[in-house]
């Protein structure tokens, strides 16, 4: 699979995250205040989850999760909202090579922490928040600013720490603009690291088309240059890198779509790295009992004359209300390498109970990596 995940910074609350904190615990505090002429509503849940998998290549994993989610909401005068949201990330994770030699390792983070003020048709949202867009499933080209596999059943991905406003217009389309600060890790499909002490920037236009939509976006960023010089770029002088996307989704019978990216890297005043991408796809649900839907998408990645391609198929079916199967393929044409995965989930009320079996010739890069066995457990309240 392309994405990999990322490591969680070794100090979440500190450098350039402290504002945005700051400023979530400050309108906590406002919301409560009795004297406010706004009563805020308060409320608190999560997620607690658990998992364990063994794998071919020797040993497994096991570990908990505990996401405790704080949320309040207050009405403002003018028709206006503020609410936000506080996730704590507490995981305890063991892996083993055998039973007589084991590893503990245990991390708490921030999962997300933001606030926002939302009008009729406008929203503005401050702090480490899941920013994520576009049409593609399985192979996505957009994916900038998010590590999700689309194997995971608890779709878990780290924030960003950013500002983005969302402006929503009476024709059904919509404008995002946003900034990125202090985000010093692995984003997305990123191949090397932005300068976390640089602002990045961007927007992101959608906008109706005849039997779908399509949408344009850009985002500008400085590269970390030490990075960069380490991991492939040696010559390194500027680092600034613009990248550009089209895409849409129409429904045409089957729902198609197609996301088609480039990313220009300078890297000083007379050479410059290219890298395009584009994904294209369809899906389509059989009447085949209670429906067999099928996605198929194919992802092409082109830098310096050279081309990867990934092609991916998906079925899923569901048997009864409480069980869906799923079947995900991937196939890797450089390397002629087949990553097949079966997965059975049953959901009922707050709990979630998925078994995926998976195999992959590469070494184990996530958890769904390697070939094994992955058994996961999830109770929501």
């Amino acid at each position: 699979m392309v994405q990999s995940k990322r490591t969680p910074s070794s100090n979440p609350f500190g450098g350039g995250n402290v504002p945005f904190l700051l400023l979530f615990l400050i309108c906590l505090f406002w919301s409560a205040d009795p004297l406010s002429s706004a009563s805020a509503g308060w409320n608190f849940s999560g997620q607690v989850s658990g998992w364990g998998g063994y794998y071919k290549e020797g040993g497994g994993n096991a570990g908990l999760r505990f996401l405790p989610r704080f949320t309040f909401e207050s009405p403002l005068p003018e028709g206006l909202e503020v609410d936000g949201e506080f996730i704590l990330n507490l995981r305890t994770r063991t892996t083993f090579s055998s039973f007589a030699e084991l590893e503990d390792n245990t991390h708490g983070d921030l999962y997300r922490s933001w606030v926002r003020l939302s009008g009729e048709r406008s929203e503005i949202r401050l702090g480490l928040q899941r920013i994520n867009f576009g049409p593609a499933r399985l192979l996505r080209s957009l994916q900038w600013f998010d590590s999700l596999d689309p194997r995971d059943p608890l779709e878990v991905t780290e924030g960003v720490w950013a500002i983005l406003a969302r402006t929503y217009f009476q024709n059904n389309s919509s404008l995002w603009l946003w900034g990125l600060y202090g985000n010093a890790d692995l984003k997305g499909l990123e191949r090397f690291k932005s300068d976390e002490y640089r602002p990045e920037y961007g927007f992101r236009y959608q906008f109706p088309v005849a039997r779908g939509e399509m949408a344009f976006t850009w985002h500008n960023r400085r590269l970390d240059r030490e990075y960069a010089r380490r991991h492939g770029l040696p010559r390194l002088t500027d680092g600034t890198e613009n990248r550009w996307a089209l895409d849409g989704t129409f429904d045409l019978g089957p729902g198609v779509w197609f996301e088609a990216a480039a990313s220009h890297i300078s890297i000083d005043s007379s050479d410059s790295l290219w890298t395009k991408y584009l994904t294209v796809g369809a899906d389509y649900t059989f009447n085949i009992g209670s429906g067999l839907h099928v996605i198929g998408e194919h992802f092409i990645r082109s830098e310096e004359e050279e081309d990867f391609m990934t092609s991916a198929l998906s079925l899923d079916y569901t048997l009864g209300i409480l069980d869906t199967f799923t079947f995900i393929a991937f196939f890797d044409w450089q390397e002629h390498e087949l990553s097949p995965s079966l997965s059975w989930q049953r959901t009922l009320d707050d709990w979630l109970l998925n078994v995926t079996a998976f195999y992959n010739s590469s070494g184990r890069e996530t958890d769904y990596s390697g070939t094994g066995i992955l058994i996961t457990i999830s109770f929501n309240f």
